[in-house]
């Protein structure tokens, strides 16, 4: 499928024939349902393929069996999300424990004894991960681009006459998810695998260890039908949707049709990272440190994170009833507290990196669940974690000397209110492999090197060794040798994000600068820029994890205004909408709370440019309403909006963020000690301070802040 159809059609993911069937007119209903429901019985299926013996060594993956085993670890653990080790299934191999192999029959077998077990008033939810791929449709009359959508069991084999022996095909999967809800269930899914690889290739430049959940697609191109008549079948199959008494969906996929997904060493920082599933390891640790968030909330966070990370694609896809409570959960407080187990002078949590206990944060100790921070006996600081327990020692912190553990009350707990946060760039360079470019990226490394070592850069830039994870991944080769079709020799300095992905189409080629001779003041300008650019944004995206003000009473909005005519669409952070030329975007801002609230906007640009759109003061009552212009005319790719709201102080003068703008000349701060309130946190990365330690509970009398990103995906047509 060309670039250009996949642009035209609905920019939908995952298993096609599952959406209309199983989605349709659950999408309709989403409403202003109930937040939280209590569910009868609760049941969950994992699927996680490794190994395809069929298929050969080059088709092992390694995370999908991690991807199970911590995600049905943390629902055990947590005892209020209600489920019980007899009624989750496991189906993986890849060395974990294991309920069955995870084969085409296994599947389908689990799928049909959840049908006759299930009640109404049940949860099930269903977690895929592996391999993806599309195949020629069984009946291309059900599918407008004449493709099927597949997840690959174990017992797969190479292609035949272009399909997949034993393939879980969307038609089937629809089927049996349609068969669980007609009894009454509702059904949360997620895919964690590819889809296709029209979108994006490899580019050479991959870290160590990532690998993408897909397989070729076993047909030639041409041979599938076109998407002419699309609309006509998709009014035809629109007819059969769900009715009556059927439960409801939320489906969450990893990447849309025309993407991959990866698999990676996380948490990318990490000292003992583990190889997980990019979107499975997201979605957890968002919603570990947020119970209670509704599903539309839990799209959001990843999405942020996401930005956090500098993961340009690919783009997540949520669909179904999201402002329903993740899980049904209603009875913890969303402020975490955790029992303390003392063994000998520390003290075990069940609870680590995924709910925010990172190494070097600090755990108030309190009396009972219900005290704050004013009672605290006494802090630790976080020494060792995984993702799903931690171990602490006593600290000196906030006047009060270490606590004796030995002395603790029975029902003392520990919260968080200090995370460290990184705010550091990790750049990772490479000539191509079996390029001929070699001084060239010689060449490069020193002057990337040079700019990282300027302690007048606002930016604090890592040059990590090659095939380390890093943020920003940059390539040395000609666009010959990544584009063939296309014209160029000279050797060119590419900006790819961390997977060193390369869009698949020429016309996307990402952010280049030549090298041929070396670089010109002005090149070495404007790579400086773009290191500044790419650290404020991935810098400003950790901060949503510390989002405090009220949006019920702080309101932003933003409109999309098809060029042309129609009317005006309101966009949500949970979704990426593609901006055709001539499109405007519409915002609009409410201040409704009680004080003054100071809000700026940011557009970050696909080359990593930062423009600074607005910075004003909104006394209470003000609102506002105006345009931020055609998007689109100004470059296609992937933008985001960056929006940042703080409470103003008293006769306070608004201190907007246009130093965001531009590369400045302040002198990088050294690491400071202590909690840094929403408005530090700010200068800091302005300023491009190295790590900060940051509250995450705010003091009674700071000033409260939140950040906000939306996702934009411009195109030209």
């Amino acid at each position: 499928m060309s670039k250009s159809s996949a642009r035209n059609r609905p920019r939908l993911s995952g298993p096609a024939r599952l959406r209309r069937a199983s989605l349709g007119i659950a999408i309709c209903l989403c409403l202003l349902l109930p937040t939280a429901q209590a569910w009868a019985q609760k049941f969950a299926l994992f699927v996680a393929v490794n190994d395809y013996p069929l298929l050969g060594d080059e088709a092992t993956l390694h995370g999908p069996a991690n991807d199970a085993d911590l995600m049905s670890r943390y629902l055990l653990a947590t005892p209020e999300l209600g489920f019980s080790r007899e009624r989750v299934t496991i189906l993986a191999n890849g060395g974990i424990a294991a309920d069955g192999e995870p084969t085409r029959q296994e599947i389908g077998d689990r799928l049909e004894a959840l049908v006759r077990t299930v009640s109404a008033g049940d949860f099930v939810y269903i977690h895929f991960a592996g391999h993806g791929s599309r195949q020629r449709a069984r009946d291309p009359r059900t599918e407008p681009d004449g493709l099927d959508e597949i997840f690959l069991p174990s017992d797969t084999g190479p292609a035949e006459d272009g399909t997949y022996p034993n393939a879980l095909v969307d038609d089937d999967l629809g089927a049996a998810l349609d068969a669980i809800r007609a009894r009454g269930a509702f059904v949360f899914i997620l895919f964690d695998s590819c889809h296709s690889s029209t979108a994006t290739r490899a580019s050479g430049a991959e870290p160590e260890g990532t690998q993408y959940r897909w397989l070729p697609e076993p047909y030639e191109p041409g041979e599938v039908p076109g998407a002419a008549d699309a609309a006509a079948r998709e009014a035809t199959l629109a007819a059969g949707e769900s009715k009556g008494d059927a439960g409801g969906l939320v489906a969450f996929y990893a990447a849309q049709t025309i993407e991959k997904t990866p698999e990676m060493p996380l948490p990318r920082d990490g000292e003992q990272a583990t190889t997980y599933g990019l979107f499975s390891y997201t979605m957890l640790s968002v919603l570990a440190k947020n119970p209670g968030i509704t599903y539309r909330e839990l799209a959001q966070g990843i999405l942020h994170r996401y930005a956090a990370g500098n993961f340009t694609k690919p783009t997540p896809l949520f669909e179904g009833e999201l402002d329903r409570v993740v899980f049904g959960e209603t009875d913890r407080a969303p402020r975490l507290a955790w029992p303390v187990a003392v063994d000998g002078g520390k003290a075990r949590i069940a609870a680590g990196a995924l709910q925010g206990l990172e190494r070097g944060a600090i755990l108030a100790l309190l009396p009972d669940p219900l005290a704050d921070e004013g009672q605290a006996l006494g802090f630790l600081r976080v020494r060792t974690n995984d993702p799903l327990a931690a171990e602490a020692t006593p600290a000196r912190y906030g006047g009060l000397n270490p606590p004796v553990l030995a002395e603790l009350p029975a029902t003392a707990v520990a919260r968080i209110v200090e995370k460290p946060l990184s705010f550091r760039l990790r750049v990772e360079l490479t000539a191509l492999p079996g390029g001929a470019h070699n001084d060239a990226a010689a060449y490069a490394r020193r002057e990337v090197e040079k700019i990282a070592a300027d302690e007048q850069l606002p930016a604090n830039l890592v040059v990590v060794p090659p095939g380390e994870q890093a943020d920003l991944q940059l390539i040395v080769a000609s666009t010959g040798e990544l584009y063939p079709n296309e014209s160029g020799g000279e050797p060119r300095l590419w900006f790819l994000p961390p997977g060193g992905e390369l869009p698949a189409d020429a016309r996307d080629k990402p952010h280049s600068i030549g090298l041929a001779g070396g670089m010109t003041p002005e090149q070495q300008a404007q790579l400086r820029e773009n290191f500044v650019a790419v650290f404020r944004a991935t810098s400003l995206a950790q901060l949503t994890e510390l989002s405090e003000l009220d949006r019920g009473k702080v309101r932003f909005g933003l409109e999309q205004q098809p060029a042309g005519a129609g009317a005006p669409r309101k966009l949500e952070r949970s979704t990426v909408p593609v901006l055709a030329r001539g499109d405007q975007l519409i915002f609009s801002i409410d201040n409704q709370s009680t004080k003054a609230v100071d809000v700026d906007m940011l557009l970050i640009g696909p080359n990593y440019s930062i423009k600074h759109m607005l910075g004003l003061r909104f006394q209470r009552g003000d609102n506002i309403k105006g345009a931020l212009g055609d998007i689109a005319d100004a470059g296609t790719g992937l933008w985001r909006l960056v929006v940042v709201m703080r409470e103003a102080g008293r006769n306070s003068v608004h201190s907007d963020l246009s130093f965001l703008n531009q590369i400045g000349t302040q002198t990088r701060a050294q690491a400071a000690t202590g909690a840094r309130d929403f408005g530090q946190l700010l200068k800091d990365i302005g300023g491009g301070a190295a790590t900060r330690g940051a509250s995450s509970l705010a003091g009674r009398n700071a000033l409260k802040g939140s950040l906000d990103i939306f996702n934009l995906e411009a195109v030209g047509g």
